[in-house]
């Protein structure tokens, strides 16, 4: 009974011992969870919105090179101020806001002043901070590149301030530039305008020609280009966090292609477009008008469109063909198919002055009739052809002429074979012109005219298309030709590729500047440089200087012919340097017709050196300009600028040479 006692507790003993387990283990297996400790967090800031300006454009059409003709648009105008340094900029005159004023930008420049007069020496301090985005700063470097491309390279904008250059200096570690000019400038001040980054674009490929076509890689200014978008016709600007003065207001300026008037119209009432810079006429005038609370102002632009024919070609160094060839064409017609519409033409009537240009009055002398156009060209020897009378006889012979005549179609002089020669125009390709019914021929060649456009240019190929259309509809066998601009402001206009050029000129500046970088006389290089079989002929009372003319040597650049001046000049350059830049200035010529007046020179000379009542010397040139028969004024480039009320700081008007952006740093748009 004991026994079994023991064995009975033996065996509860393992079971509870089991049981307590299993109790233990089933409380641990499914135990609840862990309490966590957090520590309160702050919730995370709203991104702060960026403040953009949103500003329409008609679109990116040109390079942004400002120096280059090509390269002449309001877009490229305004991105060129922003981004790059310039020594002094426009602003309108405190005495006069009809007027402009070039005023010292402190941003770039401690100071600028004229240290002599005899030679004319300006010296620019550059501030120490003043820097490329890349940190590269900027110097006499770039200063002297400027200066070197303006006065050798093709299709540039009026480079007679700069061809006045003697030497460029460096001095302070590169921030002391000191400038030293043959002849007293007045317009010194517009020197040395939007800078280009010479330590970028001289190693860049295409350099000064092409080097800008597609961006600005580096901002010298309070914005930079972030991003080119031609295919959408938008270009944004962003703030430059490396500019060392007062950093602009707005974080971005985004222009983008304005579309249809209504598009825009809708875009600025919604708020979706702040600031608007587009061509228009009235319609678009009306429309935004209409909005609530939206600005609007008619702005001129810094460029006039312009014909200008090449007497460097054989056929145009005759001024009676030249007379005839532009008799034929209207030039308000021509202002009309530029501008689009009629509401939109501002006509330019004046070899000199710009419509925007202080003192603008129209000059351009009556136009001839078509009969008196067509009698001038046959005065130079250009007549219709004769219906074709089909093939001849086998039989003929020269015994066939009428009695006193001889025939000899197969032999002809030296002379007559070398004229012939060199009067056969040809087109781009080579091929020579067929002659057809009514076609206007001289001695049996027919009239050929190429009109040279630069490549992306689409108002001056319109018009371009349009000249050849009137051309061709008078017998002239015309076409136009596409060219890169470095090519067409180079080789196809000093050889004589092309017999005119359909493009922008600027406006704006000093009109004695452009006026002797346009009309001046071309350089005649020392007789030794000029090759023995060159030749000139005058046709008539005005000397068609062309690059390779035999007359007396000259020392300057600017002034072809002898005088004290030319002396002077010469003291201070060697024959090598003179000779040099005297085909630099052949080779890319600013005078793009080739054709000057003796006169007319000595006076704009003149005007350039401040001597005399500049204004009545400009006024006194015009008639004369005029018998020269070379260029055709068409029209001034005409904007509708708007600001709508969701932007604070935009001034719609300004300098021409400034447009509207010339207070872009302040602009601020009120995000709601």
């Amino acid at each position: 009974m004991l026994r079994s006692r023991i064995r009975h507790r033996r065996w509860i003993g393992p079971v509870a011992v089991a049981t307590v387990v299993l109790a233990s283990t089933a409380c641990t297996a499914d135990p609840p969870p862990p309490i966590e400790q957090t520590e309160p967090t702050a919730a995370p800031a709203p991104a702060q919105k960026r403040n953009t300006v949103v500003v329409a454009i008609d679109g990116v059409e040109t390079g942004f090179n400002p120096h280059l003709l090509a390269d002449q648009s309001p877009v490229g105008d305004a991105i060129a101020q922003l981004v790059l340094p310039s020594a002094f900029r426009p602003t309108p005159s405190t005495e006069d806001p009809a007027l402009t004023e070039w005023v010292l930008d402190d941003s770039v420049l401690v100071s600028a002043e004229v240290v002599s007069q005899a030679p004319f020496t300006i010296e620019y301090e550059v501030r120490t901070d003043a820097q490329w985005s890349d940190s590269a700063p900027i110097a006499a470097e770039d200063f002297h590149y400027l200066w070197q491309q303006m006065t050798s390279q093709p299709g540039v904008v009026d480079a007679a301030g700069y061809r006045l250059i003697e030497d460029v200096q460096s001095s302070g570690g590169g921030k002391t530039v000191t400038v030293t000019l043959r002849e007293p400038y007045p317009a010194w001040r517009e020197l040395f305008a939007d800078m280009l980054p010479a330590h970028l674009v001289k190693d860049t490929p295409g350099g000064f020609d092409t080097g800008l076509s597609e961006t600005i890689p580096v901002s010298g200014g309070p914005f930079k280009v972030e991003s080119v978008d031609r295919g959408r016709g938008e270009v944004l600007l962003e703030r430059n966090d490396r500019f060392w003065g007062e950093p602009a207001l707005p974080d971005e300026i985004l222009m983008r292609r304005g579309g249809s008037d209504a598009q825009l119209t809708e875009s600025m009432r919604s708020g979706d477009t702040q600031i608007a810079q587009v061509s228009g006429g009235s319609a678009l005038l009306a429309q935004l008008g209409a909005v609530s609370d939206l600005r609007t102002h008619v702005q001129l632009e810094a460029r006039t469109l312009e014909l200008t024919l090449n007497t460097r070609t054989p056929t145009l160094a005759d001024p009676r063909v030249r007379r005839g060839v532009l008799g034929l064409l209207d030039p308000e017609m021509l202002a009309l198919v530029a501008a689009g519409s009629e509401a939109e033409v501002v006509p330019d009537r004046a070899q000199v002055l710009a419509p925007s240009d202080p003192g603008y009055v129209p000059t351009m002398p009556p136009r001839p009739s078509r009969e008196e156009a067509l009698a001038l060209l046959a005065d130079s020897g250009y007549l219709p052809a004769a219906p074709d009378p089909g093939p001849t006889p086998e039989s003929s012979s020269p015994d066939s002429s009428p009695p006193g005549e001889t025939t000899t179609p197969a032999t002809t002089t030296s002379e007559e074979s070398s004229s012939d020669e060199d009067s056969q125009e040809r087109t781009p390709t080579g091929r020579a012109e067929p002659i057809t019914d009514g076609s206007l021929v001289r001695d049996g060649v027919p009239l050929v005219l190429v009109l040279g456009v630069a490549e992306g240019s689409e108002t001056a190929h319109t018009v371009a298309r349009t000249v050849a259309d009137v051309l061709t509809g008078a017998g002239i066998a015309a076409t136009v030709s596409e060219l890169p601009p470095d090519e067409l402001y180079g080789d196809a206009l000093v050889d004589g590729d092309v017999h005119a050029i359909v493009g922008w000129m600027q406006a704006g500046s000093d009109p004695a500047t452009a006026a002797l970088s346009r009309f001046g006389c071309p350089p005649a290089l020392p007789a030794s440089s000029v090759p023995e079989t060159s030749d000139t002929t005058e046709t008539s009372e005005t000397t068609e200087m062309a690059p390779t003319s035999t007359s007396e040597a000259v020392t300057t650049v600017d002034v072809p012919d002898s005088g004290a001046e030319n002396e002077d000049s010469g003291d201070q350059q060697s024959g090598d340097e003179t000779e040099e830049a005297a085909v630099a200035q052949l080779e890319a010529p600013s005078n793009l017709s080739g054709a000057c007046d003796p006169e007319v020179q000595t006076q704009l000379v003149d005007a350039v050196h401040g001597v005399g009542d500049v204004p009545a010397t400009l006024a006194a040139v015009e008639p004369r300009l005029w018998d020269l028969a070379v260029n055709l004024p068409i029209i001034q480039g005409r904007s509708v600028a708007a600001a709508g009320p969701g932007v604070d700081g935009v001034a719609l008007a300004g300098p021409v040479s400034a447009g509207i952006v010339g207070d872009a740093r302040f602009w601020w748009r009120n995000i709601q």
